[in-house]
């Protein structure tokens, strides 16, 4: 899995994702004093529109970096 994560565009995006549900959940603990799972949805929402643009630079076929117009 290490692997994946290190070398992947999806593993790339999985980790902004991660990085922002962790963002958004001590978000909401420093403004409520808690951790509290009712505002999951709006945790979800924010790290999908997050991740959004790796995985366009994946699709994108001119990308050389990791996308699909990367020769190696």
């Amino acid at each position: 899995m290490g692997n994946w994560l290190a070398t992947t565009p999806l593993g790339s995006a999985f980790k902004v994702f991660c990085g922002a549900i962790i963002a958004a959940v001590l978000l909401t603990w420093t403004q409520e004093g808690s951790i509290s799972f009712d505002h999951w949805q709006t945790w979800l929402i924010g790290a999908l529109g997050i991740a959004v643009p790796v995985i366009i630079n994946w699709l994108n076929p001119t990308d050389s970096r990791y996308g699909r117009g990367n020769d190696g």
